[in-house]
């Protein structure tokens, strides 16, 4: 049985993760994985080589958004992480959005294997106390996570540490061992990593990482989304992914960051940077 929405907002609140089970049938994690590989395998020698170094070595599929419609609509079925992510990110003075309408924006959409050990890390840049919270990922689970194979490991009740992840407790860190179809979900200031993979088999899991609306993207996602992607999203799903919330040009063309499903232009081109 799954998890409610309030629990794993209770959860990650106290301990700064939560597990999710069967969020999506086996089948349907199955079809993204096939979906991943086939993608990875045209893209894997296309990506530049100036690489983070939490992903050097890990097969990495990047920009899910632009790469097939599909992927955006896996993520955006699963109603329950749009609820989390609502009552975690959303800014209750964006007036210009309906109240309980996303008004949080994609950071980042990934597809991630796991080779090597990756140390322990936060992804909130810098570490800081308090209840608001900035950034949040999640991780669709499309196979089995063991110890094993590269599971995520977690040091709980860390995202209120107010320091950044030191290496000591990874050895000590908590394995999160989930099922293709789970989706594990966490605070950006957790200490986090994954244990080595000793498998001779990938780990693919689909990692969504969201943010306030203030925040900078990783992408240029307004720009570079293609039109036919485009097309077929809701004003909601735009709004997820930045349109409701990009740069003006100067103070001609307006001065409000913050825009409404009104301002939705009918061209992705229209929103290039002139």
């Amino acid at each position: 049985m799954t998890k409610t929405s309030e629990q794993v907002i209770e959860e990650l609140s106290t301990q700064g993760y939560s597990r999710i089970p069967r969020v999506y049938e086996p089948s349907r994690a199955a079809e993204a994985l096939a979906k991943v590989r086939e993608l990875y395998d045209v893209y894997k020698n296309k990506t530049s080589e100036d690489v983070p170094f939490l992903n050097v070595g890990q097969p990495t599929l990047y920009n899910l958004q632009n790469k097939d419609i599909f992927f955006l609509k896996f993520m955006f079925e699963a109603q329950i992480l749009q609820e989390i992510l609502v009552h975690f990110l959303n800014d209750k003075w964006f007036k210009q959005i309906e109240k309980g309408e996303p008004n949080y924006i994609l950071r980042s959409f990934i597809a991630r294997s796991s080779n090597r050990e990756m140390p322990l890390h936060i992804d909130s840049f810098v570490p800081y106390e308090g209840d608001h919270v900035f950034i949040m990922q999640f991780s669709i689970i499309l196979q089995d996570q063991s110890r094993e194979n590269g599971c995520t490991i977690v040091v709980p009740k860390s995202h209120h540490a107010g320091e950044y992840a030191t290496q000591d407790f990874h050895k000590t860190a908590l394995p999160i061992e989930s099922k293709a179809g789970d989706v594990v979900i966490w605070d950006s200031r957790l200490w986090h990593g994954t244990t080595a993979n000793t498998s001779d088999d990938t780990r693919w899991a689909i990692i969504g990482t969201f943010c306030r609306w203030w925040m900078k993207q990783h992408w240029n996602i307004p720009k570079t989304l293609p039109q036919h992607i485009y097309e077929q999203l809701t004003p909601n799903q735009k709004a997820i992914l930045g349109f409701c919330s990009i740069p003006h040009d100067d103070e001609t063309a307006g001065i409000d960051l913050k825009r409404g499903y009104d301002s939705l232009r009918e061209n992705v081109d229209e929103y290039a940077i002139h």
